[in-house]
């Protein structure tokens, strides 16, 4: 969705003009808006990465065990202690696990505002006030910073994050999943623009324009 900011009013309004001054507004200040809501625990993506993660801590952590124990023991008492390191840190990835999993399923539903304009695309990415919902994010339960919405709800900021058009070397467009990817290093760490297929056009073409890069 096209917005622009008005200055004078200091009101963001759908289109290119201000609902309450109907002034037209500077082309620096309209950008192209749009929203998504996601679910951690529902998002493959982010139970990939968060077991991933503890896949590879688990490894390292008994891989380093295993040495400290093998070079500070004889080879009769490593092999005794072996069994135990292992169903050790084995009982300790079984509890990492639970605490993703109570983790996920304590944060709640996010809003993920992606925002396209003259410098960059932008993405901000909230949830509902809750001590609750920061404490599982491992954040600080800043209550002090949460943001009141149209409909009166509070939300508090969980990321944001931020890609200049002149620092992107590759992109990837791909309208069947509604995704495009921006990447500042080609093939490494995307920032990935998920659209509503309304709002798929729209994006593609101005992105286009500001990057003059076509795939």
């Amino acid at each position: 969705m096209i917005v622009s900011y008005c200055k004078k009013c200091k009101m963001e309004s759908e289109g290119a003009v201000c609902q309450q001054c109907g002034k037209r507004a500077p082309s620096s200040s309209i950008r192209d808006v749009w929203r998504t809501v996601r679910v951690p625990g529902a998002d493959t993506g982010a139970w990939r990465s968060a077991v991933g993660i503890l896949s590879f801590t688990v490894i390292v952590l008994l891989a380093a065990l295993l040495l400290i124990e093998r070079f500070g023991s004889s080879a009769q008492n490593f092999a005794a202690s072996a069994g135990s390191l292992i169903s050790a840190v084995a009982v300790a990835g079984v509890i990492g696990l639970l605490i993703v999993v109570a983790a996920f399923s304590l944060q709640g539903r996010e809003e993920i505002r992606y925002i396209l304009d003259m410098e960059g695309a932008h993405m901000q990415t909230w949830y509902r006030a809750s001590r609750v919902h920061a404490w599982s994010r491992l954040q600080h339960a800043n209550m002090g910073a949460a943001v009141q919405s149209r409909d009166g709800s509070k939300y508090l900021k969980a990321e944001e994050r931020h890609l200049l058009w002149r620092d992107i070397n590759e992109i990837n467009y791909s309208p069947s999943t509604g995704t495009i990817r921006l990447y500042r290093a080609p093939h490494l760490a995307p920032f990935v623009l998920r659209i509503p297929p309304e709002e798929y056009e729209m994006a593609e073409a101005l992105i286009k324009k500001h990057t003059k890069i076509q795939k």
